[in-house]
Parts: structure tokens; C-alpha cells; sequence
């Protein structure tokens, strides 16, 4: 509950300053809501992910929008000849996709594995943030090679793997790198994400190798003058959004080395766009 307020806050201030504002800052209620997007002169706005022009949906200073679908928002206002940057934001109800992460520990971990799950989309559940306090949720022994299992509600967020130690910052805590989740991830402590996990994972479940691996590394991070992307996906576009939604730079086509030299330091967002519309959101720091 205290990050809920904090979060709240944090978002309430960035977003008054700004020219545009989407409220409630939590995206994600069980039953359907409207969702308020303000701003001073004549908005324009798109509910379906793509980007708003003068000849979108409109309003003047405010405009109510009724979440009872998964719906991404973009907005931009007008006013008296200065138009605004596009403003962003993902909102969700009822049923939250699933991520599942499995992760392969080490044989000398003897208090099994825990994972820490930072939920980016959506950013709460029924409008609560859910804290990724250490050490995280336990996670299942699947029995196959020392490999641990955990399913958890959101598209996209970004996890770490612990061995489940009492408390962080000490000797005995061990801990791996952060690394971005959309939909499945397979994670070895000691290679890192993997694309061919072994066979006995599957066995008994209705899962299959087919399932879509986030396996996507932007490096180095914090980064100074040029974000690189590796991946085996085939990105088409790229977008860079701040914390609060504004879109500071679109690509309609994607490198795998980004000039970001120009941002100011801060959080920042990457949202990677491949040619079937699938995202992957990823966190990077500018210093």
C-alpha cells in the first residue's frame, strides 16, 4: 500500500507539470473504468495503440474513456499553435495476461530459488502496486535439471532470481542480473537467458517450446551515448518513452545501436515493436 501512494505520487507529480495528463495512475481495475486524459486545449487521442493526428478523436481540455477492454492510450494536445509531445499509456481489466519465468539455480543453492517480479504493464493489480520486496515468491521445483518454475500476472516486467535468502546485501545473498519478461523467459545463472530449454520441462504440461522467450539484452545500462539492443527478434520500430508516458522519440526502423546522447539523465522506457505487433518493454537509465 505504501508504494501504491508512493507510485501515485511520483506519478501525479511528473504528470501536472506535463501537458497532458491520464488518470488513474494504477492501469489495471477487475471491472471496467474510465480513465480521464486532460490537458489544456484541444486533445487528440487514439485508444488502439497507434499514433494520434489531427484527424483522430478529439476534445477539448478533458475527455473520459471507458476501459472495459485492454486499451492503449496516445495523446497529444493542442494549444493556440503549440502542439505537445504524444503522451502513452497501456490500461487493462479483468483477465491480466500471464508471464512464467523458470530459471535454473545453481546445485550448491540449498534454500531453492525466488524470483523478483517489477510489474511494467500493467503496473498494479485492481489498482494495487504489488511490492517486489526480496527476497520475491518462491518458486516450484519442476524436477527437470535443477530448473525452478513461477507464473505470474502481467505482459510486461522485468524479474531477477535469488536464492531465497532471509534478507539482501549480505554475503550469503546471491542474486542474478534484472532481466525484461514478456510471456515466457528461460534463465540459466550461469548463461543467462536461453532459447532451448531441455525437454523434461515440458513433460506432463500442455506448454511447449513454442511458446514466445523474451530474449532481448540492451546493454550497457546506465548508458551515456549509444543504447545497444541484442536479440534474435526482428524488430521493425522502436519508440523511447519517459516515466510518466511522454514519447520522446519514435523510429519506424529499428538498429540495434540507439544514439540517446541527446536525453537528458533520467528513466527511461524503450518499447521494441516487432511485424506482428508484439512489444517488449524495456527499463534503461541515461547518465
Amino acid at each position: 500500500m505504501k508504494k501504491f501512494l508512493l507510485t501515485a505520487f511520483i506519478f501525479s507529480s511528473l504528470l501536472y507539470s506535463s501537458q497532458i495528463n491520464m488518470s488513474p495512475g494504477a492501469t489495471h481495475y477487475n471491472d471496467p473504468y474510465q480513465v480521464t486524459v486532460s490537458g489544456s486545449g484541444t486533445i487528440y487521442y487514439t485508444t488502439d495503440g497507434s499514433t494520434p493526428t489531427l484527424s483522430s478523436s478529439s476534445a477539448t481540455n478533458s475527455v473520459q474513456i471507458l476501459i472495459n477492454s485492454n486499451k492503449e492510450i496516445k495523446a497529444f494536445v493542442v494549444n493556440s499553435g503549440t502542439t505537445s509531445s504524444v503522451f502513452s499509456k497501456k490500461y487493462y481489466t479483468g483477465t491480466i495476461p500471464t508471464a512464467t519465468m523458470y530459471f535454473k539455480m545453481p546445485s550448491n543453492w540449498t534454500t531453492g530459488s525466488c524470483a523478483i517480479a517489477d510489474m511494467v504493464n500493467p503496473n498494479a493489480i485492481n489498482g494495487s502496486v504489488i511490492d517486489p520486496l526480496w527476497p520475491g515468491f518462491p518458486m516450484t521445483n519442476t524436477g527437470c535439471e535443477n530448473w525452478y518454475k513461477v507464473t505470474r500476472n502481467f505482459e510486461n516486467g522485468n524479474v531477477s532470481f535469488n536464492n531465497c535468502s532471509p534478507v539482501p546485501n549480505i554475503p550469503q545473498s546471491i542474486s542474478t542480473n534484472t532481466v525484461p519478461v514478456n510471456g515466457v523467459i528461460y534463465y540459466d545463472f550461469t548463461n543467462g537467458p536461453i532459447s532451448n530449454p531441455p525437454s523434461c520441462l515440458f513433460l506432463g504440461t500442455n506448454e511447449t517450446k513454442n511458446n514466445p522467450i523474451t530474449l532481448v539484452k540492451i546493454y550497457p545500462n546506465p548508458v551515456s551515448e549509444i543504447l545497444k539492443v541484442d536479440s534474435e527478434i526482428d524488430f521493425k520500430e522502436y519508440e523511447i518513452v519517459d516515466l510518466n508516458g511522454k514519447i520522446i522519440n519514435v523510429n519506424k526502423t529499428f538498429s540495434k545501436e540507439i544514439f540517446i546522447n541527446h536525453l537528458p539523465n533520467g528513466n527511461y522506457f524503450i518499447k521494441l515493436k516487432d511485424k506482428n505487433g508484439n512489444i517488449t518493454l524495456l527499463k534503461f537509465i541515461k547518465k
